[in-house]
């Protein structure tokens, strides 16, 4: 039978849209919940509710939309914010299913969907079977959607310098809306200006100890950073700021006696416009006496950096994957769904630097395919590749049974609610062709909206 399905909170750009329509041709019943501005541009067609409340009122309203419209199924981007833990919590103490996307755990030819939750909160990569998976995953065999993507962080930035433009035209009307950083159109631009001309700049500046580090004859642990939000540090790690983890690592590295070896920190390439750690690290280096073995470079190439690395210690980026990807040994100070037992450094920072270990290949390679089988769809949340559905997407046969094809619906059947419909708890009283299956929802919506 047809799910009741709702989506909250995607990613920046038109792909939840996309994504609601191929599950309506597919006989579900899609609603979506818009909580700013963004939201609405990228979902103002359709059937949508649009939450203008306080955040305070965010959960008693949005579990009176799960029980009014029978919810039975819930999608959302970003399974760390406010609003979507909120959500997830009461949507599993009601029984309803939540699936969550995610950048793609093996970039850059994949998003991640996982049900109840990514990265820290996975269910899929359950250390207490997870070996057992890996030891049923055949890797011998591969014929899993692959293709290769495009023009991701060109057709990102476009579609998120709209959401912040529209965020920032709509805030009258989502005024006590809380974002997880900044909406302002004008600061956010700043930092973006900025990225592009620090970006230009190491190409220049860099250049040097980008040679010098990668001429193969200096042995450095790499240590990549995450940007400075990200969520997943805060939920999943007991780092407060990524200050506070360069001092935790930097601190073990100059005890560890490896005085043949230099730490090079990575910038994070989308923490460009938004942070420069340079006079942070630099103090660090004479605290701690690393002023010739501590290098600090932005936009030196990544794979080249992992390949001649002796280790890389992070925190739970999926940088962790690369590194495995390319035989180097792997120390996470987070929750990471790769850092299990025979595949990552289990002791601690400390025994990291005199012993990282081996990486054992096979273990990786089922792990990869594991990722692949069970959690990753080929494609981009942001731009569509060669021999997509209408989502944008190539999802592997068993995915999108699971996610399309319960129902058996003819084609010309029509999925419940005009295409150009509206459920909007004010603009419900004005129009009078929209149906609401019922009426008590309506009732308890406007009541917890007001």
């Amino acid at each position: 039978m047809p799910r009741n399905i709702l989506l909250l909170q995607g990613p920046v750009g038109p792909f939840f849209k996309k994504f609601a329509r191929q599950l309506e041709s597919c006989g579900h019943n899609v609603l979506k919940v818009n909580l700013n501005g963004g939201d609405l541009y990228y979902f103002r067609t359709g059937k949508y509710l649009n939450f203008t409340a306080k955040a305070s009122v965010w959960p008693s309203w949005i579990e009176s939309v799960m029980l009014g419209r029978e919810i039975d199924r819930i999608y959302l981007f970003g399974d760390c914010r406010r609003y979507h833990r909120q959500a997830i919590d009461i949507a599993t103490r009601l029984g309803i299913e939540v699936y969550v996307f995610e950048e793609g755990y093996v970039r850059p030819n994949y998003v991640t969907l996982e049900k109840d939750g990514v990265n820290g909160f996975s269910s899929a990569c359950d250390k207490a079977c997870i070996h057992e998976h890996l030891a049923q995953t055949d890797t011998s065999v591969f014929d899993l959607p692959s293709g290769p993507v495009s023009n991701v962080f060109s057709s990102a930035a476009r579609h998120c310098v709209q959401y912040y433009i529209a965020a920032s035209a709509m805030k009258w009307m989502f005024n006590d809306y809380e974002h997880h950083r900044s909406l302002n159109v004008f600061i956010e631009g700043l930092y973006w200006i900025q990225s592009g001309c620090r970006k230009m700049a190491y190409r220049f500046t860099e250049r040097k100890i980008g040679q010098f580090i990668l001429n193969g004859s200096n042995k450095y642990f790499l240590l990549p950073l995450q940007v400075h939000s990200d969520m997943q540090v805060r939920q999943h790690s007991e780092f407060p700021s990524i200050e506070k983890y360069l001092e935790h690592v930097i601190s073990s590295f100059s005890k560890s006696g490896r005085d043949d070896c230099s730490l090079v920190i990575k910038h994070h390439p989308y923490d460009r416009g938004y942070k420069n750690y340079k006079s942070v690290i630099q103090k660090m280096a004479l605290v701690y006496g690393l002023e010739n073995r501590l290098h600090y470079v932005h936009d030196t190439d990544l794979p080249s950096l992992l390949r001649n690395a002796e280790g890389s210690v992070l925190i739970n980026s999926t940088v962790g994957i690369s590194s495995l990807y390319h035989d180097t040994p792997v120390k996470a100070l987070g929750e990471a769904i790769y850092d299990i037992d025979g595949l990552t450094h289990q002791g601690t920072i400390d025994s990291f630097w005199s012993d990282p270990g081996e990486v054992d290949q096979d273990l990786y390679e089922r792990f990869r395919r594991y990722l692949i089988d069970s959690t990753q769809i080929n494609g981009s949340l942001y731009t569509e590749i060669r021999d997509s559905d209408e989502s944008g997407l190539n999802w592997p046969v068993a995915l999108a049974d699971e996610h399309f094809n319960e129902p058996t619906v003819l084609s010309s059947i029509k999925a419940e609610g005009d295409a150009g419909s509206i459920i909007d708890l004010e603009e419900r009283k004005k129009k009078s062709d929209v149906v609401v299956d019922t009426p008590a929802f309506e009732t308890s919506a406007k009541k917890v909206a007001m």
